[in-house]
């Protein structure tokens, strides 16, 4: 968390601490979810952040970035259930 000190006009000192900037989609709009698809990474998941207008909800609390869904990825969890 980094933390920047500040001086105000009037003399009086406080210090700021911010979490830093928040993740971005790809499009710049503040991403709220990310990709759920299987990757060779240590989350085991693609994790590319994603606003709500280019995720494509596959599932409860599942969601693809357009690279995954273009491709016809379906998750590992309901690829295998019978039909």
């Amino acid at each position: 968390m980094p933390c920047t000190p500040l001086t105000f006009p009037d003399g009086s000192r406080a210090i700021v601490c911010t979490r830093g900037p928040r993740p971005r989609c790809a499009c710049g709009t503040r991403a709220a979810l990310q990709c759920d698809a299987p990757a060779k990474r240590k989350s085991g998941t693609c994790d590319r952040h994603l606003c709500a207008s280019c995720a494509t909800e596959v599932g409860p609390d599942r969601h693809l970035c357009q690279e995954h869904a273009a491709s016809g990825f379906a998750p590992a969890n309901e690829a295998s259930q019978p039909v």
